[in-house]
């Protein structure tokens, strides 16, 4: 696609704070591959289906520069001026606290607690009563029950969950100044 003869590449992303997108170069934290933001901002109808999903993790359209049309789909994308932790985990100890049907198979934006204390923020996907996490920035004691709680309410109630034997799968320590990919 071109826009005032540039090519772009269209895509959707779920941010976790909207308020820090900035228009700047991002850097895949599993690819490596990097790609410049153009613009942020848009509308996108779901489906029915998706729309608790969507409104949860306000799913937004983003232009990215041509190298962001081969972005690896469900990469990471974070400033790459700016130094971060990035771990995936794997969940199969799941309790719905008040986490409805309705976003199951989707990625939510969530915060991690432990003892009721924030630990992190990040994302957070459950289907057939498993479930996976991405922690942005964090730490968690694997053994300690963790609520994961959506960033947003849903018809003005908390979106949580209690999840137990957590196992990290992958972990990433972005640098900035160590070259990537």
């Amino acid at each position: 696609m071109k826009l005032r003869d540039k090519k772009v590449t269209p895509s959707t992303i779920i941010p976790l704070d909207v308020e820090q997108l900035r228009i700047t170069e991002y850097t895949g934290i599993r690819s490596g591959k990097r790609v410049s933001a153009l613009n942020f901002g848009g509308h996108i109808i779901p489906t029915p289906e998706a729309k608790d999903a969507f409104y949860l993790s306000k799913v937004m359209p983003a232009t990215l520069d041509e190298s962001g049309s081969s972005a690896t789909n469900g990469d990471i994308f974070v400033p790459s001026n700016e130094a971060c932790t990035v771990e995936f985990l794997s969940i199969n100890d799941i309790k719905a606290m008040n986490w409805p049907a309705s976003v199951n198979g989707y990625w939510i934006s969530v915060r991690f607690y432990q003892k009721g204390e924030l630990k992190g923020k990040g994302w957070f996907h459950t289907n057939n009563g498993a479930g996976e996490a991405i922690l942005l920035n964090g730490k968690l004691q694997y053994d300690s029950p963790t609520i994961i709680r959506a960033m947003r309410p849903l018809f003005q109630k908390t979106v949580e969950c209690e999840c137990r034997s957590l196992v990290s799968k992958e972990y990433w320590d972005y640098r900035p100044d160590v070259e990537t990919g």
